[in-house]
């Protein structure tokens, strides 16, 4: 965009608000700070499991795939082929779309619900034990 007097206006790409006509960026301090935050979430579940999708990001961390693609458009990140795609969820069948997890997120939270319930029934089972069982002697015939 143009002024009167011929000068270049940038605006950032996200909000439209006005930027610096030297900044880096194509965004504002905001919108580049919430991007940078973005990338760093992506970034970290990359270094924890190399090779996943965009897919298995959105499924995994809830980031949009169009977002992590734009990451790709922009040279931010490399688009690895994954020779593993569609894989199936070990215990509801749905598509994975990544061969670094066997659940699903919905089948992973309800097992680790079923696992933290099945740990406080053992607690509490090992509590009653404890207040019902007494300790006897035994007379061995002296």
């Amino acid at each position: 965009m143009y002024n009167s007097n011929n000068k270049h206006i940038r605006t950032c790409r996200k909000c439209k608000s006005v930027i610096h006509e030297n900044s880096l960026h194509e965004y504002c301090e905001a919108c580049y700070g919430k991007i940078e935050e973005i990338f760093d979430k992506i970034r970290e579940y990359l270094r924890e499991f190399p090779g996943a999708t965009a897919h298995e990001i959105f499924q995994r961390i809830g980031i949009p795939v169009h977002v992590t693609n734009n990451f790709v458009k922009d040279g931010r990140l490399v688009e690895i082929p994954n020779e593993h795609l569609n894989m199936e969820c070990q215990k509801c069948g749905c598509l994975l779309l990544s061969a670094h997890h066997k659940y699903c997120p919905t089948c992973e939270i309800a097992m680790i619900r079923e696992l933290n319930s099945a740990q406080e029934n053992i607690k509490r089972s090992m509590i009653e034990i404890k207040q019902e069982g007494k300790m006897r002697f035994m007379n061995h015939g002296k």
